[in-house]
């Protein structure tokens, strides 16, 4: 049995990839601390096209 990757929503936070319900605030180690942000619109055409191909 192969392991399932979890495909990140198109519109989830440009950061960590999270939706933005429930967010607040978040760590990462790119980001630091950090609220929801809008992914920019090349972003959310790769996260797209990636789930389209799975």
């Amino acid at each position: 049995m192969s392991p399932t990757r979890r495909l990140t929503a198109p519109t989830a936070c440009r950061h960590c990839g999270l939706i933005r319900d429930g967010h607040f605030q978040r760590w990462t180690t790119d980001a630091g601390w950090h609220t929801w942000t809008m992914p920019d619109q090349a972003l959310i055409k790769a996260r797209m096209l990636a789930r389209r191909a799975s």
